[in-house]
């Protein structure tokens, strides 16, 4: 029993009905905690399509190389759960040793906290008074949390200051401003060092300024150029807010530097490092969290550039090219065929992510055996509601026949799905795994 299934025994189970995808028709309510003994696999006939699945293995790779990286590089990391809104995922992240995990919202927090998630990151900013009073109420419950937050705002700072000094019900709060770039965020010098004013000089444990927050993804851009001088702007602007917290907290406090999504952390740890050695008492916490499931489409692409830049030496290039493979599949029925070569398949637009390209046909299976390795002419032209229009030029589709597809982009695959079918080497299902996008 690996990791992963261990937990989902602990925190992660809950009542099979034929309500999900997955569960074959007619099974009557049922214990999570029995689908490995059900030898289930998603191409046998039995369960019901279309479903989405996880190669164990493959996740555990990915797994291992991210945190390899961040280990060798000497920062942390809190992957943002925001893309599998797994409780058993998180908890398996932080076990595995990430620093804690990042969240988007105030509901996706308190799902985290209910599992016992216990360091978290809000790696947004909430809203106004209203949202206060929420977070409020929230933490409450959780005295214990170590809840670290972006800000961009003096004025929620206040709405903070109204609710948390005298309330020793509380835990601390930790907040980290934001240096925006095309998002959230301050955008110049002059606000970014008024919002570190604001919270470090309350002077007080009760509403801590923990650090500096930027997210770098929204300055990709196909020219390289551009790009840079983008890049060179928002690393300057951060400096900058780096060198106004360390003056405001002074030189024994210990501050955070939060950037790093999953595609151009290899220019976050680049240019982070000299910061960090430069202020002597900082840690950079990457928030990567697309990377451990990686995709068949621009998330694969982009980690393979990280690669073939070579910013982190050839060592980590090697690794990067040779890991991050994709571990998401969605598994649909041919219903429908037109001819030899052109099928309908059952599934579509609310099962599969379509903003970044639609999936890929990958394999095709008949009667539980796999047949074929579909090659580049197999294609997804179309989506439809709950149809997709395939057209594989080289075999011969029946209907019945089962389809394994690569997905592109996975966060919003996964958010379409309440279950993730946890496959083992053989291809069987070994865990089921609820998510929480509510």
């Amino acid at each position: 029993m690996n990791r992963i299934e261990k937990l989902a025994g602990e925190i992660g189970v809950f009542e099979l009905t034929p309500g999900f995808r997955g569960i074959p028709a007619g099974t009557g309510p049922g214990s999570s905690s029995t689908v490995r003994e059900a030898h289930w696999h998603p191409a046998d006939g039995e369960m019901s399509l279309p479903l989405l699945s996880l190669d164990l293995k493959a996740y555990e790779d990915n797994k291992a190389t991210m945190i390899g990286i961040c280990r060798d590089f000497g920062c942390e990391i809190a992957p943002h759960i925001k893309t599998p809104m797994s409780p058993v995922l998180a908890r398996d992240l932080v076990e595995s040793g990430a620093w804690g995990i990042s969240v988007a919202d105030l509901r996706q927090a308190e799902v985290m906290l209910r599992h016992g998630l216990r360091r978290l990151l809000i790696a947004n900013e909430i809203g106004g008074k209203s949202a206060v009073v929420r977070l409020t109420r929230l933490l409450k419950a959780y005295p214990e949390a170590d809840v670290h937050m972006f800000t961009d705002s003096v004025d929620v700072v206040r709405a903070l200051v109204d609710r948390w000094l005298d309330d020793p019900a509380l835990p601390p709060l930790k907040l980290l401003a934001e240096i925006g770039c095309g998002r959230g965020g301050v955008n110049t010098d002059g606000e970014a060092e008024e919002l570190v004013r604001a919270i470090a000089g309350l002077n007080s444990d009760r509403i801590i300024l923990a650090g500096i927050a930027a997210y770098e993804g929204t300055v990709n851009r196909p020219d390289h150029q551009d790009m840079s001088a983008l890049m060179d702007d928002l690393f300057c602007r951060v400096s900058v807010a780096m060198k106004a917290a360390r003056a405001a907290v002074g030189p024994e406090k210990p501050i955070i530097l939060s950037m790093g999504g999953s595609s151009l952390f290899d220019y976050v740890i680049d240019r982070c490092s000299h910061m960090l050695k430069a202020d002597g008492n900082a840690m950079l916490l990457l928030r990567s969290g697309a990377c451990f499931f990686s995709d068949n489409g621009p998330i694969r692409a982009r980690l393979q550039a990280i690669a073939e830049r070579g910013l982190l030496g050839p060592d980590a290039s090697r690794r990067i090219a040779n890991s991050f493979a994709p571990v998401l599949r969605i598994w649909a029925e041919v219903l429908s065929v037109n001819g030899a070569h052109d099928a309908i398949c059952g599934f579509g637009l609310r099962d599969v992510a379509h903003d970044q390209g639609l999936p890929v046909a990958m394999v095709l299976w008949r009667d539980g055996a796999r047949l074929a390795i579909l090659g580049a002419g197999a294609v997804v032209s179309k989506l439809n509601d709950q149809h997709a229009f395939v057209r594989a030029p080289e075999f011969d589709l029946a209907v019945g026949d089962v389809i394994e597809f690569g997905i592109k982009h996975p966060c919003t695959t996964i958010d379409k799905h309440d279950l993730i079918f946890g496959l083992d080497e053989q291809g069987d299902v070994s865990v089921a795994l609820r998510t929480f996008f509510g």
